[in-house]
């Protein structure tokens, strides 16, 4: 593994705990502030809309496991979960863009260049390739977008838990 002791592989491997139960909490936040906001969002989507928006969720739920610290083989069992559920699991999340778009946009909440940055950063060093190559590859494959979503997306869900009166569990 490249470790020079085993104290390097024990911080090495703590830290990636840390990065996934970070992960994990960030992700049960999400749901339970997104199914509180979608719970009465009762209007039907378009098959073409739902279909086009499955490619891009799929992308943003990636892009995330990468910054995250997960490894492939983890983000291609969550791939083939989420093609599993597709159909209802893309609905949910339109549904959950279009209002957190619409709270950013009444927030006055955007992505900035070092939003950018940081992610692409995290992403680099999880993926261990320069950032300058992970920018470039993620211009190519047309994925900055899906990556604008996911910040402004995470900054709205940082607004609305900061205030909100949140109970910790055990997890």
């Amino acid at each position: 593994g490249g470790f020079e002791s085993e104290e390097d592989l024990r911080t090495w491997v703590k830290g990636e705990l840390v990065r996934q139960l970070h992960y994990f909490q960030q992700k049960r936040v999400r749901e339970q502030i997104t199914g509180i906001l979608t719970e009465s969002a009762s209007w039907e989507l378009p098959p073409a809309l739902v279909k086009r928006q499955f490619r891009r969720e799929l992308n943003r739920s990636v892009m995330e496991l990468k910054s995250s610290g997960f490894g492939d083989e983890v983000i291609r069992a969550h791939e083939n979960e989420l093609k599993q559920n597709s159909a209802r699991s893309t609905e949910r999340a339109l549904k959950e863009h279009f209002i957190l778009e619409k709270i950013a946009e009444e927030e006055k909440i955007d992505a900035e260049p070092q939003d950018y940055d940081n992610e692409i950063a995290l992403i680099a060093e999880q993926s261990d390739e320069s950032p300058r190559r992970v920018r470039a590859r993620l211009e190519k494959r047309g994925e900055m977008d899906s990556l604008r979503n996911q910040i402004i997306e995470r900054k709205v869900i940082d607004l609305i838990s900061a205030n909100s009166i949140v109970t910790e569990v055990a997890f």
